[in-house]
């Protein structure tokens, strides 16, 4: 009786174990590690992209302007101190005397330190070597009229104002040539050495009369002579006594 409850028994354990799982459901583990699976993974999936950056990019600056620029410009300035311009003193003022560009005369600075007669005057001139020049000679009365500063018509400036006298040599040296030539205030010019001078005050000199080489028309045994004490231009006897203020070169 036991012998037959066992097996039994074991049907039932069998039939309940077949109902629970199934056999699909068990697993055989192959003590080897050989489970019988043959599917070999062959993706050959290779990365073949050869992807080549060929940009080949010659931007070349190819600008070729060239600056061509030829200024020659030098500075020939031989730094000699020559002055080259034509309005020049001729040397005038290298002598120690006075240029005046407003006539381009040069004259005598400071005049003779005597007095002579008229005939003496033009001696004296004519025999100066001053200056490494020796073509001096007593001025015409329109040359000496030309020294006249700030004295006009008889009035006196205060400035350098030149004289309007009417005399010149050869043409008009009567005695109605000089109506223009009116004595001013004494000492009413405008240099201040010596005081009130009626000449530019770069002259020297006593402030006294000078002589002209020019005779007087009316009577040639007079001659004319500026007086820059006063201003004017008037005649006078030849054998009187006066300065001599010698000029070169002329207009």
């Amino acid at each position: 009786m036991m012998r037959r409850t066992a097996i039994i028994m074991t049907a039932l354990s069998a039939s309940a174990c077949n109902g629970i799982f199934g056999m699909n459901d068990l697993k055989f583990h192959d003590d080897a590690g050989t489970d019988g699976d043959t599917d070999t993974d062959t993706d050959t999936d290779a990365d073949t992209d050869t992807d080549i950056d060929t940009d080949t990019d010659s931007d070349t600056d190819t600008d070729s302007d060239t600056d061509t620029d030829t200024d020659t410009d030098t500075d020939v300035d031989g730094g000699t101190g020559t002055d080259t311009d034509s309005d020049t003193d001729d040397g005038c003022t290298a002598g120690g005397n006075w240029y005046d560009p407003a006539t381009s005369l040069c004259w005598q600075n400071p005049p003779s330190t005597g007095t002579h007669t008229w005939v003496e005057a033009v001696t004296y001139c004519n025999g100066l070597s001053l200056g490494s020049h020796d073509d001096w000679q007593l001025p015409l009365i329109q040359e000496l009229i030309s020294l006249l500063r700030g004295c006009v018509n008889g009035v006196a400036t205060g400035d350098l104002s030149t004289s309007e006298c009417g005399v010149t040599d050869p043409d008009c040296l009567g005695s109605t040539c000089g109506a223009g030539c009116v004595w001013c205030d004494d000492l009413g010019g405008p240099d201040s050495d010596p005081d009130g001078c009626y000449w530019d005050p770069a002259l020297a000199g006593d402030c006294t009369w000078d002589w002209s080489s020019s005779s007087y028309a009316d009577n040639p045994s007079s001659a004319w002579y500026v007086y820059f004490y006063a201003g004017s231009a008037s005649t006078t006897g030849k054998t009187d006594s006066g300065r001599a203020r010698c000029v070169r070169g002329g207009p």
